[in-house]
């Protein structure tokens, strides 16, 4: 359905931009993108809102804009609420996973600059027989990261918990994502997921449908309990949506409408800031309240 489309960027609402760009950079080993901060305030009806102003940077990974980036997102109009997801069996958008090339380091720096280290690191045994390294963290608002061990610094996926995950996945398979792999398990205690006794889960791996280097994680818990959460305004700390680039926004538009899928409004076009196109966009959401961003990918003519 979404010919073409990857996942560009993931936001996260922060209520000090400065100061988790630290966190970002400095701990986690992004790079600057590019800064986006209107210089006043637009209609905001694309995010469900009446006004939109905000101080942003996107950062990138090792790969620059070829790969996927997050968008750091500290709103001035109307002002930051809310708070993060308060545990990963919450309906939503759940945590981020970030590679890091040498997880002590970051453990060290992103404690240095505001995050909170919720264990030890965990030792997470793939299909493959490889291990690798992961631990969890808070950013210095709260929101879930899964730092994970690699070969570069940069974003790896995007994770959504779901009250019903079969669900889930089909509605992503109507978008045009593809499962990659099923992860399942079992401990008797997790303490690394900040979950006293036991845990069953499964996770889902899903590619965009024009591939990329991020990847969607769907997340559903039996045990505990998924805790459903109710849709969270635009303005909201913590994620709030994933973008996806595409080539033809009016003709992915077009299948979503046919799909049944509602749109947070039409597409809009917004300023992003000095020197900067504007881009022209859309939002909606999906199954568990998480939004999901059209972005037509910019050209010289627009």
């Amino acid at each position: 359905m979404l010919a073409g489309a990857r996942i560009f960027h993931v936001n996260v609402n922060c209520s000090d931009v400065a100061r988790s760009r630290g966190f970002s950079v400095d701990g986690c080993g992004l790079v600057d993108g590019v800064r986006t901060a209107p210089e006043g305030a637009q209609p905001g009806v694309a995010f469900g809102l009446d006004r939109a102003r905000w101080d942003a940077w996107i950062l990138v990974g090792a790969n620059g804009f070829d790969g996927g980036a997050i968008d750091l997102l500290e709103w001035k109009e109307p002002p930051p609420i809310g708070a993060p997801a308060g545990a990963l069996y919450e309906s939503g958008f759940q945590r981020l996973g970030l590679l890091v090339t040498d997880l002590d380091r970051a453990i060290a720096n992103t404690a240095a600059r505001g995050g909170t280290v919720w264990s030890e690191p965990n030792v997470h045994h793939l299909p493959n027989r490889r291990e690798i390294r992961i631990i969890f963290v808070n950013d210095p608002d709260g929101t879930a990261i899964e730092l994970v061990e690699g070969d570069a610094c940069r974003l790896s996926f995007v994770g959504v918990t779901c009250r019903d995950l079969e669900l889930s996945v089909a509605f992503y398979r109507t978008l045009g994502f593809r499962e990659l792999a099923r992860f399942a398990s079992a401990p008797e205690t997790a303490p690394h997921l900040r979950v006293d006794g036991a845990v069953s889960m499964v996770e889902v791996l899903m590619a965009a449908p024009g591939g990329g280097e991020v990847q969607l994680m769907l997340v559903g818990f039996e045990v505990p309990t998924v805790r459903a959460a109710e849709p969270r305004a635009a303005n909201t700390l913590g994620m709030w949506r994933t973008a996806l680039l595409l080539p033809d926004l009016d003709g992915a538009v077009a299948a979503v409408q046919r799909a049944g899928i509602e749109l947070i409004s039409a597409p809009q076009r917004m300023a992003m800031g000095p020197g900067l196109p504007e881009l022209r966009f859309v939002c909606f959401r999906g199954p568990d309240h998480e939004v999901v961003e059209l972005i037509e990918e910019p050209s010289d003519d627009r």
